[in-house]
C-alpha cells in the first residue's frame, strides 16, 4: 500500500530503538551498581579484609562483590549492545553523514582514551589513577564497539562511489 506523504518517515526502526533502550538500561543498572558499591565500601576498613583468620559465612563484603560483578557484566553487555545499536542504525540509515559522525566520535573516544592513559601515568594517587584507568578502559571499549559500524559505513559508501 502506498505511503501517505503526510506521515513522516520514521528515522529509527523498531529494532534499533529496542537495542538502544536495552543499551541505556544496561548502562543505567551498571552505573547504579557502581554507585552502590562505592557507597557500600566507603565504610569498610581495607586492612581488616586481609586478616589471617578465615572468613565465616557470607559477609557484607561478599554481597558487595556480587553487586560489583553484576554491574561489570552489565557494563560489558551494554558496550556490546552499543555496538549493535550503531550497526543497526547504519544499516537503517541511508545517508552518508551518520557513518562520518560515528567515525568522528570513535576517533574522539580513542584520543580521549590515550589522553586518560597518559594523564594516569603521571599520577601518584591510587584513587585518581584507578578512576582514570577506568575511564580509559571505558572509552577504548566503546571505540572498539563502534568499529563495526564505521567499517560498515565505509563499505557502503565505497559501494555507492
Amino acid at each position: 500500500m502506498p505511503r501517505s506523504s503526510a506521515l513522516p518517515r520514521r528515522s529509527v526502526d523498531r529494532r534499533t530503538r529496542f537495542v538502544a533502550v536495552a543499551t541505556l538500561v544496561s548502562f543505567a543498572v551498571a552505573a547504579a551498581a557502581r554507585v552502590l558499591v562505592d557507597t557500600s565500601t566507603a565504610g569498610f576498613d581495607a586492612p581488616a579484609r586481609y586478616a589471617t583468620v578465615p572468613p565465616s559465612g557470607w559477609t557484607a563484603f561478599d554481597t558487595v562483590n556480587v553487586v560489583a560483578v553484576v554491574g561489570a557484566s552489565l557494563a560489558g553487555a551494554a558496550v556490546l549492545l552499543f555496538g549493535a545499536t550503531l550497526v543497526s542504525a547504519v544499516l537503517h540509515h541511508r545517508g552518508r553523514r551518520l557513518p562520518l559522525v560515528i567515525g568522528a566520535v570513535t576517533l574522539a573516544m580513542v584520543v580521549g582514551a590515550v589522553l586518560a592513559g597518559v594523564v594516569a601515568s603521571g599520577r601518584t594517587d591510587f584513587t585518581v589513577v584507578t578512576e582514570l584507568e577506568l575511564l580509559r578502559t571505558a572509552l577504548a571499549g566503546l571505540a572498539v564497539a563502534s568499529l563495526p559500524a564505521v567499517v560498515l559505513g565505509a563499505v557502503r559508501a565505497r559501494g555507492r562511489a
